[in-house]
């Protein structure tokens, strides 16, 4: 035998394992979608269901993705079962990872955006978007009788896999976190818990969005509240009737009959806070409530001279005034 054969001999095997290597290496770095660039959503609502049923799923409503390998790793590994969650499938990653991902349950975090004056419903609403639970459960969880819970506007990281009792924990500590000592030191001053401080700013923020008006506006009722007064507040009416459905939104001006209503947030027929806040509540209107002191002044009315600002008064005589200032002003 030759030496040259000799030699082809030993390189051989060498060169054959270089191969297997490579090939091995191309199959291993694959990517979960076979010629696509975009990322794929997977929701699975259900716990314990099936990936390969998953995978049909996210085919169906996704007809230019291509999950020819991960269908194939799938069976390979006993189409094992999927916790309930989001997750997405990246067309960078390589496909066993994915499978991987789905397979221990790493769910893909979402971003849950609360607005601000954001009602019982729209906050209900925008969360059952997010997460699985049925809309009524997630109420259920977050609403205690008619009151709100005090949810902050915010942008959340989440997991879809939440259950409503999860989110309303999640809510909890995030509004906890908001009130520091200095917060808390400051509603201690002005008699209120941060649950009361909550729901009279969602009323200030329901009368004004000038900022500058915020302080002057909580001190008109705190002054209120300070002598026992009735707040007399008109967002208050307004979450009355269109919670009792009498009215449809938007409501633009309150009317006598309106006043009238019954309902544990009519601040005109009941002493007191209402049970809850209105709507979401932007954090700067608490911190402006914390900053305002009663200052003596009991009623405002807005100022037909310039819209959007108020005229504030501490009789009624003067109140009457103003009130007959801006009625003539709109009837003209």
């Amino acid at each position: 035998m030759s030496q040259r054969s000799r030699k082809s001999r030993r390189i051989r095997p060498w060169w054959l394992a270089g191969v297997f290597a490579l090939a091995a290496a191309v199959v291993g770095l694959w990517p979960s979608q076979d010629f696509s660039s975009e990322p794929v959503s997977v929701r699975v609502p259900k716990d314990s269901t099936r990936v390969l049923e998953v995978l049909d799923s996210v085919a169906k409503q996704n007809p230019k993705a291509h999950l020819n390998l991960l269908r194939f790793g799938a069976r390979l590994q006993g189409n094992f079962q999927v916790p309930r969650g989001y997750y997405e499938i990246s067309p960078s990653d390589p496909w066993w990872r994915s499978l991987r991902r789905l397979k221990m349950g790493y769910e893909t975090p979402r971003s849950l955006v609360v607005r601000g004056y954001q009602g019982r419903a729209a906050l209900v609403e925008r969360l059952a978007t997010t997460f699985f639970e049925p809309a009524d459960e997630l109420d259920s969880a977050l609403f205690g009788g008619d009151s709100i819970v005090p949810v902050l506007p915010n942008t959340y990281e989440v997991y879809a896999s939440l259950t409503p009792t999860e989110v309303a924990e999640r809510m909890g500590r995030e509004f906890d976190a908001f009130w520091n000592a200095q917060r808390c030191t400051a509603a201690t001053e002005l008699g209120l818990s941060r649950y009361e401080v909550a729901v009279l700013a969602s009323i200030v923020q329901a009368e004004s969005k000038e900022p500058s008006e915020w302080p002057r506006i909580a001190g008109v009722y705190l002054t209120r509240l300070k002598q026992g007064k009735r707040l007399e507040a008109d967002p208050t009416v307004v979450y009355a009737v269109l919670d009792r459905g009498l009215a449809e939104a938007p409501i633009r001006r309150v009317t006598g009959a309106m006043l009238r209503v019954a309902h544990p947030f009519n601040t005109y027929r009941n002493k007191g806070l209402p049970p809850g806040p209105l709507a979401t509540v932007h954090p700067p209107v608490i911190d402006s409530v914390l900053a305002s002191r009663a200052t003596g002044e009991l009623f405002f009315c807005a100022n037909p001279a310039k819209p959007g600002f108020h005229l504030f008064s501490k009789s009624y005589a003067e109140h009457l005034r103003n009130r007959s200032r801006y009625l003539k002003a709109i009837t003209r």
